[in-house]
């Protein structure tokens, strides 16, 4: 059992300091059963854009991140539920079909800008609101967490 373990956690160290934990439900790790990750190894995966309005912004503003399913496919999650927690405990579940069926990313800039802790930042869950307006209600903004630090897979 413990060679499955060692052989699951080959995934890369982060170099920088380490800004999101991905834990629970997953198959892969590089710090006993998580995946921290730094900026570098975020940046890394794959990017996408969502010119979005929501209700925090005047108008509508493009956020960029990760694609959340490429995110927690790295993770090798195998769950049903994501839960986001930010820097202040606030906690939202989003099911993993939810992720996988829309493009949700975990942003980190806004406008070309990268998010300040006080502003949102490390990361912001973002919906496209715009482009599928069905999801633009109470419930979805409520699981648009910000200040988010850790994602755990149930």
């Amino acid at each position: 059992m413990m060679a499955g373990v060692a052989s699951a956690c080959s995934l890369e160290q982060p170099k920088g300091e380490v800004v999101l934990t991905v834990d629970g439900m997953i198959n892969a790790c590089n710090n006993g059963l998580e995946v921290q990750l730094d900026r570098a190894m975020i940046a890394a995966l794959p990017r996408k854009a969502i010119k979005t309005e929501n209700p925090w912004d005047h108008g509508p503003v493009t956020y960029e991140g990760v694609l959340l399913r490429d995110l927690l496919a790295l993770a090798k999650a195998d769950g049903k539920t994501v839960t986001f927690t930010a820097l202040n405990d606030y906690r939202a579940d989003i099911p993993l079909a939810d992720l996988e069926k829309y493009d949700v990313i975990l942003a980190d800039t806004r406008d070309g800008v990268e998010l300040p802790v006080r502003d949102k930042g490390p990361f912001f869950v973002v919906f496209p609101f715009t482009d599928v307006p069905e999801l633009a209600t109470e419930a979805r903004y409520a699981q648009s967490v910000w200040q988010v630090n850790r994602v755990t897979v149930k």
